[in-house]
């Protein structure tokens, strides 16, 4: 995740006047409900969308080293 971006953008916003301020809320709204009400209709659609999200997904470096992963790690021995 960029905080740095994220903190800027938030200094951004603050600084815009009510009126601006409100806008910004509006437009954000609207996106989010766009988002959420025109689903993908094509498997193509529903493709390009899980790609755009994966190019902008957060990237996580916090990997489990091999032990961790192995079998008799993952699972309590009692019954």
């Amino acid at each position: 995740m960029n905080v740095q971006l994220v903190n800027s953008l938030v200094e951004v916003v603050l600084n815009l006047s009510p009126e601006e301020q409100k806008l910004f809320q509006e437009k954000l709204s609207n996106k989010h409900l766009t988002l959420l009400t025109n689903k993908p209709q094509t498997s193509e659609e529903r493709l390009l969308l899980w790609q755009e999200w994966v190019d902008t997904a957060p990237k996580s470096y916090a990997n489990l080293d091999d032990e961790a992963l192995r079998r008799e790690n993952i699972y309590d021995d009692e019954v």
